[in-house]
């Protein structure tokens, strides 16, 4: 998880977040199948209005993991304080809950939400309060100095995106061997940045 800063919202973000998260709230409440869909505003969808801005704000980058390049069909918007939950329905289009979401995140994610979880684009955040970075494991456990109660949200976190699965570990290995054997590496063509700051 790398910090990043949110860029302002769209406009037509602004101006309807509301009243879709309560049309959405409303039709959810009265039908607890009813499925959420991208509202479309000006003939374009939400979605496809948002994704490139939560795309450029990251470089490219999953919020969560940091992995890189992400391409099509392997990211999506998630909805940081889900979609599904009924506290969370009037959020929906919230341009604070959205965040561009490789699918190991999203899926490791799911439905789940912790008051704890960390959020990167959170003004207090940084990666070295939370977290510390193996070089030789390339595990990334709570760090040690950290005060119990930005240990446990370090926890939450590394369980909720599964930061730890084999597959992560390898790609960060792999990473850390290119950055390390380049001559003038530009941090922004690596996975999981985090290591190089």
């Amino acid at each position: 998880m790398r910090k990043f800063t949110r860029f302002e919202a769209p406009k037509i973000i602004k101006d309807n977040w509301e009243s879709i998260g309560e049309n959405y709230a409303n039709k959810r409440n009265a039908n607890p199948a009813y499925r959420f869909s991208w509202p479309q505003i000006k003939s374009k969808k939400l979605n496809q209005i948002a994704l490139p801005i939560l795309t450029a704000q990251t470089d490219n980058h999953c919020s969560y993991c940091d992995k890189f390049p992400l391409h099509n069909g392997d990211y999506s918007i998630d909805h940081f304080m889900p979609k599904s939950n009924p506290l969370f329905y009037d959020m929906v289009c919230k341009w604070e809950n959205l965040y561009l979401a490789c699918k190991h995140c999203q899926d490791s994610k799911r439905t789940d939400f912790d008051e704890l979880l960390l959020r990167p684009d959170d003004i207090e955040f940084s990666f070295n309060r939370y977290f510390i970075y193996n070089y030789t494991t390339h595990i990334i456990d709570p760090n040690p100095s950290a005060s119990d109660y930005d240990k446990k949200r370090a926890a939450i976190t590394i369980r909720t995106f599964d930061f730890n699965y084999f597959g992560m570990k390898t790609s960060r290995r792999h990473a850390f061997e290119r950055y390390s054997k380049s001559t003038d590496p530009e941090v922004n063509d690596f996975n999981y940045r985090f290591m190089f700051d």
